[in-house]
Formats: C-alpha cells, sequence, structure tokens
C-alpha cells in the first residue's frame, strides 16, 4: 500500500523532471544540428505528460493514457486546462501517433514554428499545473 502510496504522491518529482524537458527543448531550439524539431517535438511532449501528471498526481488522480488528448480528458477531474489550450495540444497531437492499436502508427516532422507553439504551449500547461497544485 505504501508503494502505491507513494506512487501517487511523488508529483514533485514529475513537475522536477517536466522542467527540465521544457528547460532542454528551450535551449535545443538554439542547437538545431542537434535537436532536430521530431526530437524537440518529444521533449515538449514529455515535459507537458510530465506537468500534466505531476498536477494530477499532487490532487490524488491519475490519467487513463498519456496522449495529449487522453491528458485533456484528464484534467476534467481536477480542473480543466483553458479551451484554447487544449485545442493546440490537440493540433500538436496530430504530428505524431505512435499508438498502432488506435489509430495507425504516423509521424509528420512539425515545423520550427510549430514547436515554438509548442514551448508557449508548454509553458502555459507549466503554469496551469503550478496552479492546480496551489489550488
Amino acid at each position: 500500500m505504501t508503494a502505491q502510496l507513494d506512487a501517487v504522491t511523488d508529483w514533485k518529482s514529475f513537475m522536477e523532471e517536466g522542467d527540465k524537458y521544457l528547460k532542454t527543448a528551450r535551449g535545443g531550439v538554439k542547437r538545431p544540428a542537434i535537436f532536430t524539431t521530431e526530437i524537440l517535438y518529444n521533449i515538449i511532449g514529455l515535459a507537458i505528460e510530465k506537468h500534466v501528471m505531476g498536477a494530477l498526481m499532487a490532487n490524488g488522480q491519475l490519467a487513463d493514457n498519456h496522449t495529449f488528448t487522453d491528458l485533456i480528458d484528464a484534467t476534467k477531474q481536477i480542473g480543466e486546462i483553458d479551451e484554447a489550450i487544449a485545442d493546440q495540444l490537440r493540433k500538436f497531437e496530430s504530428y505524431q501517433n505512435i499508438c498502432p492499436v488506435f489509430a495507425g502508427y504516423h509521424r509528420a516532422e512539425p515545423s520550427m514554428e510549430a514547436i515554438l507553439e509548442m514551448i508557449e504551449t508548454a509553458e502555459d500547461i507549466k503554469n496551469w499545473a503550478e496552479s492546480m497544485i496551489a489550488a
């Protein structure tokens, strides 16, 4: 029972990891020879996932799965994210689907403009998560 409780209460680690991924993405934009937009997409996706999960866990909740759509749905348990942010996440989800069971595997490399939008959205998610934890 204690291990299960620790898994849900270790939200601080999720927030810290999300912060690190977001910082890496911000720096990676300045190093396109190393950080392709495909790599940045995945790093930003991890930042978003970690921050949403941190907020959920801090409030004793978990998401059913970890696609952007699943994370959006899970936020309804604690304080739904703004619809404009949700729309952005749905748009970003269209670049990559690696769950062939549900909709087939596909990947499209996002543009640098899309990456910059993703970073801005990830920062919005971080702010949302922090407000849900503080509430």
